[in-house]
This record gives structure tokens, sequence and C-alpha cells, in this order.
């Protein structure tokens, strides 16, 4: 591991850097450790490269330059200095590229770890390079963490309601990006936690949209009958769970309790708004069965309905349709949240409100 310290950059730049270079190297904007290390106004016309009292290696430079070309040029300058550390380098270089492209697709395939980065828009965007080749940019988190986010009152947070929340600090709590607006995208990612289980769906859109839009664009659907997107890549398995024989992808799907036939809009009390699953309500005589049952409460990421307000757009219950639980409400009895195809995957098995089941959601 070693030190790059830029000493009269600009400071945009070179906190850009020190934020991404992740558990490898850093390169630190600092005049004062520079000047502590006897190199202040000792770098000559084209700046100089040299290692301090403790081996650091020192990037001063003299004439503020700010120039991404400047950047990098010093790096190539550097890859000849320390020629053992060439292959770091080049992963820096690749870091300094990335500030020029619009989310985490522009390094799919490039081997690099999960990272945060920065895009063009001025977003800090999560990066998840491990699951289906990589490149994927984190658009939100639903979570069991306690809070009330992803209600039914809230539900146009997945659609037209640019409202962002949450911290890339605490990704097992609720959480949006604003890429979830920004970010083209063609194939979505759900990686559920703790179980790891994930499944990756490709060309849900064309391209030519965010997932917003798409959602906004969809609005709510009877999938009585009607195939959803199939699932590309991912170990969620439909066998022996809620899940009505299939791991398919649909969105804003309405509740038609079990029938053949798509219900008219009063009995769709239970329906789902953005990404859902089908499957029935549970296992008993509570449920009417496959297909679509409660959808909203069994296989959602939490904007549920209210009973007979689908329609009308009521305020509804909490986050999973809770705490419409047990013998008051609908009757239902749902203890636990969905938090996606958790429940009904029998997933959901970290401790309820602590934000150990959750749900994370990439787009590319």
């Amino acid at each position: 591991k070693f030190w790059i310290y830029l000493s009269g950059m600009h400071a945009s730049y070179s906190t850009l850097i020190a934020l991404q270079i992740l558990g490898s190297a850093c390169l630190v904007w600092s005049t004062a450790r520079a000047a502590a290390d006897g190199l202040a106004g000792s770098c000559d016309a084209a700046g100089e490269i040299a290692l301090d009292s403790e081996g650091h290696l020192v990037l001063a430079d003299c004439h503020n330059t700010t120039t991404l070309g400047f950047m990098l040029a010093k790096l190539e300058q550097l890859n000849s200095v320390v020629a053992a550390q060439g292959s770091l380098i080049q992963q820096q270089q690749q870091v300094i590229h990335r500030m020029l492209e619009h989310d985490c697709s522009a390094v799919r395939g490039s081997g690099l770890p999960n990272h945060i980065a920065l895009t063009t828009a001025g977003t800090v965007v999560y990066c998840d390079m491990e699951h289906d080749g990589g490149g994927w940019t984190l658009v939100a988190v639903s979570s069991d963490d306690g809070q009330d986010t992803w209600t039914w009152a809230n539900r146009f947070y997945f659609s037209s309601d640019t409202t962002t929340f949450g911290s890339l600090s605490n990704l097992n709590r609720d959480f949006k990006s604003s890429a979830l607006h920004e970010v083209l995208f063609r194939d979505i990612l759900f990686v559920h936690a703790p179980s790891g289980v994930w499944a990756s769906y490709h060309n849900v859109s064309n391209g030519t949209v965010s997932l917003g839009t798409f959602i906004g664009n969809t609005g709510m659907q009877c999938y009585v009958n009607k195939t959803g997107f199939p699932m590309t890549a991912g170990t969620l398995n439909a066998t022996n769970t809620l899940l009505c024989g299939s791991t398919d992808l649909y969105f804003n799907a309405e509740d038609d309790d079990g029938l053949s036939i798509c219900s008219v809009s009063s009995n769709a009390d239970h329906s789902a708004f953005g990404p859902c699953w089908n499957s029935r309500h549970d296992s008993g005589t509570r449920s009417n069965g496959c297909p679509w049952d409660d959808p909203g409460f069994a296989a959602s990421l939490g904007p549920t309905s209210p009973a007979n307000s689908a329609a009308t757009g009521a305020a509804g219950p909490g986050e999973y349709g809770l705490p419409d639980l047990g013998p008051h409400g609908d009757g239902h009895g749902f203890t636990t949240p969905a938090v996606g195809f958790g429940r009904a995957a029998g997933l959901n098995t970290g401790t309820p409100g602590t934000g150990e089941n959750h749900m994370r959601v990439f787009v590319r």
C-alpha cells in the first residue's frame, strides 16, 4: 500500500480519487503534508514526483493544474517511476476515467471489486461487480428496518417522485438514489439479505428510460394468465415456496385473490406498486391461492394498497401493508414483511425490524 499526495491540486478531483481508490491505495490532496515533508516550492515548471521522508510518493503541481489530462500524464509518469506498481497505477487510471461515465455499467467486466463511484451527473453511486457480470448501479434498498418508507402513500418514490433518502454507509436500511431516475436501463438485479439469494432480469427495458419512468409508464396491471419478465440468471428458486411456480418479475400488480379472471378495481385491495412477484398469501386457510393473492403483502418491495382503495389512492397502511395485522385491520395476520421475494421464498431469517432482512435493487 502506498500514498500519493497531490499538492496544489483542485480539491474536487483529488477528493474524487481519494474516495474511489478503496482497499489498495489512496491519492490525497494535501498541501500541508507536502509542506511538512519539505516539498513545498521545490518542484520545477513541469511539476515533480518525489519520495517523502517516509517513502511515500508525492506528486506536487506548482501551477494548480486541474485538467484530467494533467492527472493522467502524471499517472503515466508514476508508472515509469514505480514500474513494480504498474497494475495499481492502471487501476487508478481506470478510477479517473470512471468520472466520465454515467453509471456503473462503464466498468462492467473490468475485474474491479464492488465500489463507490462518482458519475458525471455528480451522483455518488454504489457499483455491484459480483453478480451476473457486474456493472450494476444501486438504485434502491427496501428493508425491514422498523421504519415506514416504501408505503402506498409514498408509492411514487418508485416512479415520478424524485425524493432521495438513506445513505450508502447504511445499505441495510431503506435507501433511494437519484440514479433510479437518471440511469437509462435494460437489466435489473435484486439481491436479498441475509440469504444472498439473487435474481437478474435482462431486457426489461430498451435502454431509453430510467427505472422510475418505466414503472410510471407501466401503470397498474392485471397479470392473470400473463407471463412476466423471465429470470435470466440467479439463485432464486420457486420450488416449494409461496411463489406461484415462477420466478418471473412483474410491476404494479393488482390483487386478484387467486381468481382466474381479472378482478374489478374494488377488489384490488392489496395490490403492489413497483417490482413484485406472483405469490399466494400463505399456505393456510386464509390464502385465496394462486395466482396473485395479495401481491403487495406477499411479494413486493413495500407499497401495498389498503382495502378497496387501489383505484382511489387512499393513504393506506405502512410499508409492506403493515401494521394492518392480526385480529384488527383486514385480519390476514401478516407478522413479517415481504422484502421482495424474501417472505414468499422463506428467506427472511433475520431479526424483524432490524434491517437484517432487506433487498437491494440495481440496474444497468
